[in-house]
């Protein structure tokens, strides 16, 4: 299949970056095979006591990181196999991790070239899972019996089976009929999946939901959304970080009520309607009923419980440090929270018992 090399953005610590070695592919082209080699096989996660950082909030000194995801990657997605395993996508990578067993390893996408600063450009390609390309990497979540992965500066959605990485939906598709892609996206993010079997799709930039159910039919099931980001199911219904709109929405029955957020930009708790967020990017569902957010804009994680919502941990602005900064993806599991924030580049875990 022919495949092509977007051109990313450059990296927000490029001067870091530069001094990596590189190594010349074909038509002069620079690769990051040799710089990356060690850090995409076998890497070591283990739980640190401590994470860098000052923050407030109830659990402010209950904030550790992952070991093992450094500076050479950027976690954003992260969703949980069955077998305990971890999905993680790596936005400055372009690729999906797989943390198994203490040790972490390239689950799907494959090498390619670099810019000048050596950070990989990504691209777009449907192919084997080592060789398959991506641009942003941004949710997981599963979808008939794969990973669905929302790659949202291709506007597509991908779909990781067990050998392949295929196109399920999206504006880039080469060879297909529109029958065959009944939705297409400006920037697809927050991704999630009902006891159905159903995948809904946050379309950031069009300020829709769209529904793709398992025999391919698809259709929108809310528009007219600010900046719709981060998704999560929970008792039959859908719940949505509304990024643009400062707030937390549940779509059921084809009815949208608000669950939290007053609709300014701020960092306040107390009632879930007069509570206000700032952008808020990420959210899950946790145990009896609890939401956590990644609150953004606040460099925090609220949570909404009993029509309260409160802050677990949050960034003291006043203070320089490479801590939480910018939240995103969640994963409750159990009493620990997984936070990926791709700016810090940390996989960090919050102890919720």
């Amino acid at each position: 299949m022919k495949k092509w090399i977007g051109i990313g953005a450059l990296a927000l610590c490029a001067a870091l970056l530069a001094a990596l070695p590189l190594a010349k592919t074909g038509a002069g082209a620079l690769s990051s095979k040799t710089a990356l080699a060690e850090k995409k096989s076998g890497e070591s996660f283990s739980i640190q006591q401590t994470a860098a950082g000052a923050y407030t909030g109830q659990l402010s000194d209950k904030l550790s990181t992952v070991s093992g995801i450094d500076i050479m990657c950027s976690p954003n997605g992260i969703a949980a196999m069955p077998d305990g395993s971890l999905l993680v996508s790596d936005t400055y990578n372009k690729l999906i991790r797989i943390v198994k067993n203490g040790k972490s390893s390239v689950y799907a996408g494959g090498e390619t070239v670099t810019d000048l600063y050596g950070q990989p450009l990504g691209g777009y390609n449907d192919a084997g899972m080592q060789t398959s390309y991506f641009s942003e990497p941004w949710a997981i979540a599963p979808f008939l019996g794969g990973w669905a992965v929302s790659d949202a500066e291709n506007g597509a959605v991908r779909l990781i089976r067990t050998e392949t990485v295929e196109t399920v939906n999206g504006k880039n598709i080469k060879k297909k009929s529109t029958k065959d892609s009944p939705l297409t996206f400006k920037r697809p993010t927050g991704l999630a999946a009902d006891g159905q079997g159903n995948l809904y799709v946050a379309d950031t930039l069009a300020g829709t939901i769209s529904v793709i159910a398992p025999d391919g039919s698809a259709s929108t099931l809310a528009s007219g959304l600010s900046a719709p980001m981060g998704l999560c199911w929970q008792e039959n219904a859908l719940y949505v970080a509304e990024a643009g709109a400062n707030r937390i929405i549940r779509i059921a029955d084809g009815k949208t009520s608000l669950v939290a957020g007053s609709g300014t930009a701020a960092l306040t708790d107390g009632s879930a309607k007069q509570a206000a967020f700032s952008s808020p990017q990420g959210i899950t569902a946790g145990e009896n009923g609890v939401l956590y957010v990644s609150d953004t804009g606040n460099s925090a994680i609220r949570k909404i419980s009993g029509g309260e919502v409160t802050t677990l941990i949050a960034s003291d602005k006043s203070q320089m440090s490479f801590g939480l900064t910018s939240p995103a993806g969640l994963l409750a599991q159990g009493n620990k929270l997984y936070i990926c924030d791709p700016f810090s580049r940390k996989l960090f875990v919050l102890s919720l018992g």
